[in-house]
């Protein structure tokens, strides 16, 4: 019998037990996980997922305005006193690069922090969905894809990209997975929106301006966000949750 590949459609759906000693990749399309990625990629030192705005603001004052950014959103909009919101074309590399940033998302770093239980945690976009594809190729064990969703209701865009994951990793192909029922649902979402496009990236966010999360941020004019969020494998940047510290950290594919 095969390593299991399982699909989480929501945090809540997938207590500690389950994620014991497993692979996690927290997935939050729109945007949390894009924007960490770019962070990265951009030259951010890591990145602290917090739990509440007043998280964030009491690591600036334990490192320093000098040295930490404040980043994220509250509905989809920049948190007030806050640097940054949660839009990547924020995260240049101008702005971010040597600075430590301090996040916190309504979806995104919930499901991050509802993840602690895994042996390892990563998150994964399709931004770097090569890179993802080819570290969980090394992973021993099991692997867990979780989906962040929409203040508790699942998203497509999360679930596009989980089957976007394991049907790179050979799913239905090879013999070496143990799927749940949602693995094969998340596979067959992204077989038919990308099979027969002469361009998956078109696909793809055409699907996504459509999806609950991409309605949302349409209807506070970001629209550009889903374009850029529906780019694929533009960053080579891993980001890996350090324990020890509690930051998101780079690593890069080999």
């Amino acid at each position: 019998m095969g390593r299991k590949l399982s699909v989480h459609l929501l945090p809540d759906l997938c207590p500690p037990e389950i994620l014991r000693g497993g692979t996690s990749v927290v997935i939050d399309v729109l945007r949390a996980s894009s924007t960490i990625v770019t962070a990265l990629q951009n030259g951010a030192i890591a990145v602290s997922p917090c739990g509440s705005p007043e998280e964030a603001e009491s690591i600036r004052e334990q490192y320093g305005s000098d040295q930490v950014l404040l980043g994220g959103e509250r509905g989809g909009v920049r948190i007030e006193g806050f640097d940054l919101g949660n839009s990547p074309a924020e995260y240049s590399r101008t702005v971010i690069s040597g600075r430590l940033l301090a996040f916190t998302t309504t979806n995104g770093t919930r499901a991050l922090l509802r993840s602690l239980s895994s042996r390892s945690i990563l998150i994964g976009c399709f931004l770097n969905l090569s890179a993802i594809v080819q570290r969980l190729r090394g992973v021993t064990g099991d692997l867990h894809l979780v989906c962040a969703g929409t203040d508790g209701v699942v998203t497509g865009e999360d679930v596009l990209f989980a089957g976007a994951v394991a049907t790179e990793l050979g799913y239905g192909v090879a013999d070496e997975w143990q799927p749940n029922d949602c693995t094969e649902l998340s596979v067959r979402l992204y077989r038919s929106v990308v099979n027969g496009s002469q361009d998956c990236r078109v696909a793809v966010y055409e699907f996504l301006r459509e999806t609950r999360g991409g309605r949302n941020l349409r209807s506070l004019g970001f629209d550009s966000d889903i374009r850029l969020c529906s780019q694929f494998s533009e960053a080579d940047v891993i980001p890996e949750f350090d324990a020890q510290d509690g930051q998101l950290k780079s690593a890069r594919r080999d």
